[in-house]
């Protein structure tokens, strides 16, 4: 095997469990277990297990550490609350998209980064690149798995293994559990759309947790989930994925993200290219579609209008949800406006499409 793919530790679980195994940037990871649908539906009506150990965990501590992540990121730590997260893009001098991330503030000297798979080398660079005397930054990826327990039946299922305290944290907020032996972080956070939580563990402990998960939430649906249905669930939601709708090329504002760029904070990078972005406006926006025919559209179909291609899919699939295809894209921001009627060219055949808003579905999360 090449040296430099990578296995979460839980690998052999994912294996003896039947999962279809994909390589996903440095990765062994599970796509599915059963199949992409039944999974996904599992999420929505009940619950599923992740396993998203390949994220990137990166630790910036240090009397500095807050004048750091406020450099760092578009978004605004200052008020933020101890144990509580806030979702930030990372951007360039440009403005353009290093990485999309979520901050956990445990303090205003400790922070820890939860940056993409794909990123986490480069995130590391940029941080360093930046990083003062008095704050010290490590990277404990490899040191941490993640497991995300999403689905209307995730509360009940956090309550049962972690009791009350972490079945109680509110959105985006969370708490370290010192009373049990595995030391979890625990949060509220999760890439579905729906209610759910996401607990950081010691490798050590990852297998023992992953099999305490599903035997206590058997009862209520709980069924592992791979890439696939996470994939067909960030979409529903309308989240966006870094290196699909948001790059290096686009800005959070292009992406429809501008409420994570906060213009009246001090200084950031990229704070003057933002500025004048969002004065100058942009030619191009990102654009959610739903297909009106029969059409699977996928990420790089041509997007078309009057017999023009006018720009590409950045992801789509089929929703288990709608039963219709979906999708986003980047278009001329007269025609995302004005809602008109788009093509999705598949294999050469050009199927209709209507511009709708997101999130494609609204469920109710709770707190």
């Amino acid at each position: 095997m090449d040296d430099n793919i990578k296995k979460t530790p839980l690998y052999d679980e994912h294996v003896d469990l039947g999962a279809k195994i994909v390589d996903y940037y440095s990765f062994k990871m599970p796509l599915q277990y059963d199949s992409i649908i039944s999974e996904h539906k599992s999420v929505r009506n009940s619950a599923g297990l992740f396993d998203i150990s390949h994220m990137g965990e990166i630790v910036i501590d240090g009397k500095g550490a807050t004048e750091l992540v406020q450099k760092l990121i578009t978004n605004d730590v200052s008020n933020l609350p101890d144990f509580k997260a806030v979702y930030s893009p990372i951007c360039d001098e440009e403005g353009g998209t290093i990485d999309d991330i979520v901050v956990y503030k445990y303090n205003p000297e400790k922070y820890m980064l939860v940056v993409n798979c794909s990123t986490t080398q480069r995130d590391l660079k940029w941080i360093d690149k930046q990083k003062t005397e008095d704050t010290n930054i490590k990277n404990v990826s490899n040191q941490i798995a993640l497991l995300a327990v999403q689905g209307p039946k995730s509360e009940e299922i956090i309550r049962l293994v972690f009791g009350e305290k972490c079945a109680s944290l509110s959105r985006f907020q969370f708490t370290e559990v010192t009373e049990n032996e595995m030391k979890p972080t625990v949060s509220r956070t999760g890439y579905t759309g729906e209610d759910g939580f996401e607990i950081f563990v010691d490798n050590s402990h990852c297998v023992e947790l992953w099999n305490i998960l599903l035997k206590k939430g058997k009862e209520m649906g709980l069924k592992p989930a791979g890439l696939g249905a996470r994939d067909t669930l960030r979409l529903e939601a309308g989240y966006l994925l870094f290196g699909n709708e948001i790059d290096d090329f686009t800005t959070p504002i292009e992406a429809g993200i501008g409420w994570t760029v906060k213009l009246d904070k001090p200084d950031f990078i990229g704070k003057d290219a933002l500025i004048r972005a969002s004065k100058r406006g942009s030619n191009r926006k990102l654009i959610a579609f739903k297909m009106l025919d029969k059409g699977i559209p996928r990420t790089d179909n041509d997007i078309v209008y009057r017999d023009n291609v006018i720009g590409k899919v950045a992801s789509g699939t089929f929703s288990p949800t709608l039963e219709i295809g979906i999708g986003t894209g980047f278009v001329l921001k007269h025609i995302a406006e004005n809602k008109s009627q788009i093509n999705i060219r598949i294999r050469e055949t050009d199927f209709p499409a209507r511009i709708t808003n997101t999130p494609f579905i609204t469920k109710d999360k709770k707190r």
